[in-house]
């Protein structure tokens, strides 16, 4: 079985005192433990409100050579993913495939030719957003002036579906959420987000936007943040009830996983790191799911959309 995971922070965690392979006990996913048990993982550069707005370009160029220094320090386990042709291989679990975001285009700093600067750095995914409002649309706190993309913000879209790369809208506002699919000439993803009827969190999707994103043959990467599962105690059950209501419906074809690991403190209990990610497919497989099915859900819905984007 294929496992493709849409988001995590633990580049975040890299520091003078740990490295990318072996992060410790205080994280939940690093190289180490995902061998073996994943074999694509999206690490995300991700820019903290504090380095915005004038630092925001020197702390994404900073995360990119971190990512960068590590998977070279580990080129016998690690695979960056850059073209389609990387993905010929992803069968081999003895290699991590990784892919290189940034979340939050706040990096771009209203500057087109940013974007192929990034590009040819090795980044293959931009968040538009995070939580505010940027040169190129709202994020989700900024949902009530119902702004959608700039002018700028549809110059990004194009250009990275010209040069093949993937689009995420998980903290998007809804207006900016729309305006995106009537821009893009490329299916999109929402990285790590869950479903609005079962939580109704900022961040997660009303039905007409998971109808809109499997119109769209997008995929919605299901998380493991407590606050977009439910109130109180979350466990395994309460994401799994987030993918049945997804599934429903959007169809099967546009969920995944998005855990975020290393980026919240609160998951849900039985799903503590990425060693327990098999869960969620013995999950799926008690709820009567065809193993077809729980492929496409564990990993292979992401494949397709990486397959389908990422440049020749």
């Amino acid at each position: 079985m294929i496992i493709i995971d849409g988001h995590c922070d633990s580049l975040l965690k890299v520091n003078q005192e740990s490295s990318l392979y072996d992060l410790g006990g205080n994280s939940h996913l690093d190289i180490k433990r995902a061998l073996n048990r994943v074999n694509l993982q999206i690490f995300a550069a991700y820019i903290d409100s504090s380095f915005k707005p004038y630092q925001s370009l020197h702390r994404g160029l900073a995360l990119i050579e971190v990512f960068q220094q590590e998977i070279e320090k580990y080129s016998s386990l690690v695979k960056p993913v850059l073209t389609k042709k990387d993905l010929l291989t992803i069968q081999n679990k003895d290699i991590l495939h990784v892919l290189l975001a940034v979340e939050g285009g706040e990096i771009l700093c209203g500057d087109i030719l940013l974007l192929n600067t990034i590009f040819r750095l090795g980044v293959r995914c931009i968040g538009l957003t995070w939580n505010q409002r940027n040169e190129i649309a709202d994020g989700c706190s900024e949902s009530a002036t119902q702004g959608g993309l700039t002018e700028f913000g549809i110059k990004v879209v194009k250009e990275m579906n010209k040069l093949g790369m993937v689009i995420d809208l998980a903290h998007i506002s809804p207006a900016g959420f729309w305006s995106v699919l009537e821009h893009t000439q490329s299916p999109v993803m929402v990285s790590h987000a869950n479903c609005h009827q079962l939580c109704p969190h900022r961040r997660n999707l009303d039905d007409a936007q998971i109808k809109a994103l499997s119109q769209n043959h997008g995929v919605l990467g299901i998380t493991f943040v407590k606050d977009f599962l439910g109130e109180g105690e979350v466990g395994i059950e309460d994401v799994l009830k987030h993918i049945d209501y997804a599934v429903t419906i959007g169809g099967v074809d546009c969920v995944g996983i998005g855990s975020d690991f290393d980026g919240t403190d609160s998951l849900p209990k039985g799903l503590e790191d990425v060693t327990k990610l098999y869960l969620i497919a013995e999950g799926l497989d008690k709820r009567g799911y065809t193993g077809e099915d729980i492929e496409k859900i564990m990993g292979r819905n992401f494949l397709r959309l990486f397959t389908t984007i990422l440049p020749e």
